[in-house]
């Protein structure tokens, strides 16, 4: 392990009572010479450790079923599925008020019953622990949920609660609170198979609800309607010219944010992504429509074109696929699965069997943290994982089955155990095999980080937040990640680790035997941390005193302080940071800090 340098004179003291004695003695006595020991919340710099970054290759690549999801409690034989679930946290598990990435995430899909995917389904959301569900609907204020609509899930009204929402049979979208009670439902073209995708796009702090060419409001009032361009229900929102209002990619036409049709590019409709190919610092729109490949920059005009292997073609995905430092674009199609490089030329194609809908999604992850994206795709009668860079099978798993329309696997921390788990959605329509959803993580627990939310079909990493609100204004993802569909943190690249240091302990002894420890608690690593605790322990391990959570940004420190009773010091103490081993650090050696004996006279 490396031991990290961290500018420790660089900590400063954010407090005006022990600050003035700290040079010539730590200790200092509230009421007698420090008339205030508080600690505020001031963020000082350290100096960051260029080297924090996780060795390549050292993760594993062995996929086991943690859990499976295949009956309806509530509505029996409802638990085919062939759509893309969604995943977040609808509810508060651990009791601290609020809804947010510290909660155990919910899968929320839909389903059909007896083969009848073209029908009205129900709605389900399921605890991503495994623990079961946590409600299933079929019909909400009269409206029913469309049973191969896929879901989205976010805060779309900025209070705090998540929504629900999903193509309905009778409307466009029909959306329901985080416990499945009717909120609303709008928009006049139904389309079952489609995908509602959440963005602000005018950045006024609520979030629009997009279906194709159809736009609603927060609360379903219709904002725009289009003429053309449906993008088959399936809509990325993407701030292409960086104004700070997001734009409506639908298939072969762009729409501003208010609705004005700022371009078609002349080709078919189809399934849109978008990524930086050729590193220009502005976004190139790529999709799929009748077999071909369609990339085309952002004022309109077609970059190129090219023809899927085989025939049919799915969503894009954009990643690095092989650790070039380019984005490439993966397709799934009837008889392949193709990754072509930013020019369109096949860097690789495999075979695979999708003859149902030829239009099935995919997604990527950098399982075991060497650069390079791997990809996760489920065709007809298997689970596929490719490594990115050559197109070798990594992982082959024949139980999956499905009819197939446009779904794909999601990649996300689904029960928040800080390990990375593939979400699957499967059904018995067409093959024998699974139905419902399987979950698997990894058998030695060493995939890379991701998030604890996926929230939509339209996803890339900075169109929510990790607490799923939907951000004003989302930070280009092509600027920092380049990749959509593509699983990861908001923390920094794959390959970046955060390191935790605690250090220049203060003591401000009170008159009632007590006394405040006061303590720098630094990041000198290369990623922001997720929130983390820290504690006192003594020498027999048992923790005396808690802090309060932090996060902490690449090259920042705070203040941390403990209050602490003589009676429970008892000899020496230790204060340890990351006490929870929320944080993967470069260096776990160095998050112990001795406190020695009493400091108090």
């Amino acid at each position: 392990m490396r031991r990290p340098e961290i500018a420790v004179g660089a900590l400063l003291l954010a407090t005006s009572g022990c600050q003035d004695y700290k040079l010539n003695n730590r200790i200092v006595h509230n009421g007698d010479t420090a008339p205030d020991c508080s600690v505020d919340d001031t963020l000082t710099a350290v100096t960051v450790d260029g080297t924090c970054l996780v060795e390549p290759g050292v993760g594993t690549f062995t996929p086991v079923v943690e859990w499976q999801w295949a009956s309806n409690d509530t509505y029996p034989g409802y638990d085919d599925i062939m759509s893309t679930p969604a995943a977040g946290n609808l509810t508060d598990d651990n009791g601290d008020g609020v809804i947010d990435q510290h909660d155990i995430p919910d899968v929320v899909t839909t389903s059909f019953a007896g083969g009848a995917y073209t029908s009205a389904g129900a709605l389900t959301a399921i605890s991503g622990n495994g623990a079961g569900q946590e409600w299933s609907l079929v019909e909400s204020g009269g409206y029913h949920p469309a049973s191969s609509g896929s879901v989205a899930i976010g805060d779309i009204d900025a209070d705090g609660i998540p929504e629900v929402c999903v193509p309905a049979m009778e409307v466009s979208v029909l959306c329901v609170t985080n416990l499945g009670d009717f909120k609303w439902a709008g928009g006049a073209t139904p389309y079952a198979y489609g995908a509602p995708a959440f963005a602000d796009l005018d950045g006024d702090g609520m979030s629009e609800v997009i279906f194709g060419y159809t736009v609603l409001n927060h609360d379903g009032t219709l904002r725009w309607q289009g003429a053309s361009g449906a993008g088959y229900f399936l809509s990325v929102p993407i701030d292409v010219d960086q104004d700070g209002h997001q734009e409506v990619y639908a298939g072969n036409t762009l729409y501003g944010y208010d609705g004005t049709p700022l371009w078609n590019d002349g080709t078919c409709d189809g399934m849109g992504a978008a990524g930086d190919l050729d590193l220009d610092g502005v976004p190139e729109l790529i999709h799929t429509c009748l077999g071909v490949v369609t990339a085309t920059n952002s004022d309109g005009t077609v970059r190129w074109q090219v023809p899927v292997p085989g025939g049919g073609g799915g969503p894009p995905t954009v990643a690095d696929f092989d650790d070039d430092g380019m984005a490439e674009i993966g397709v799934a199609g009837a008889y392949s699965y193709s990754v072509f490089d930013g020019d369109g030329t096949v860097l690789w194609s495999q075979p695979v069997q999708d003859y149902s809908s030829s239009v099935t999604g995919s997604s990527v992850f950098d399982f075991e943290g060497d650069g390079a994206a791997d990809v996760v795709y489920a065709d007809e009668i298997t689970l596929w994982v490719y490594d990115g860079a050559t197109g070798a099978v990594k992982f082959i798993e024949d139980q999956h089955a499905s009819g197939t329309l446009y779904e794909y696997p999601l990649i996300v921390d689904v029960d928040n155990d800080g390990q990375t788990e593939i979400v699957l959605p499967s059904n018995n329509y067409a093959y024998e095999g699974w139905n419902g959803i399987t979950v698997l993580g990894d058998l030695d627990n060493s995939w890379r980080p991701s998030r604890t939310i996926w929230n939509q079909y339209a996803y890339s990493i900075t169109n929510v937040n990790d607490d799923g609100s939907i951000p004003a204004v989302p930070e280009p993802n092509w600027t920092q990640w380049n990749n959509f569909r593509t699983g990861g943190t908001t923390l920094g690249n794959s390959d970046e680790l955060a390191n935790l240091v605690p250090s220049d302990p203060r003591f401000c002894c009170n008159d009632d035997g007590s006394v405040n420890v006061q303590l720098q608690v630094g990041n000198n690593g290369l990623a922001d941390t997720p929130a983390f605790t820290s504690g006192l322990y003594n020498a027999g391990g048992t923790e005396v005193a808690t802090g309060a959570a932090l996060t902490l940004g690449s090259g920042t420190a705070r203040d941390l302080e403990f209050h602490v009773a003589a009676a429970d010091w008892r000899g020496r103490l230790s204060a340890q940071v990351d006490d929870t081993s929320r944080v993967e650090e470069c260096n776990e050696d160095d998050n112990v800090l001795d406190l020695g004996t009493w400091p108090c006279d």
